[in-house]
């Protein structure tokens, strides 16, 4: 199945950048580095196309944002 219109429109890898209303948590994580910052990294479903998504929250981490990580189906 194809990207749906809400999940084409989203940012990656921009902090702070919006998900949208189809997205659900699937779950969260919190990986703590021992030479860094704790970064939270939250996988979401879209329920419109069965995109998998990441969020990485830690504004110094280069892949922080939205992720795509792959299209069910």
């Amino acid at each position: 199945m194809p990207f749906c219109p809400a999940c084409q429109a989203m940012e990656p890898h921009k902090f702070g950048a919006p998900g949208h209303p189809a997205l659900r948590i699937t779950d969260t994580r919190r990986i703590k580095p021992p030479d860094g910052p704790a970064i939270t990294v939250s996988t979401f479903m879209c329920q419109a196309c069965g995109t998998l998504w990441a969020y990485r929250a830690q504004k110094r981490d280069p892949e922080q944002g939205w992720q795509r990580l792959c299209v069910n189906g």
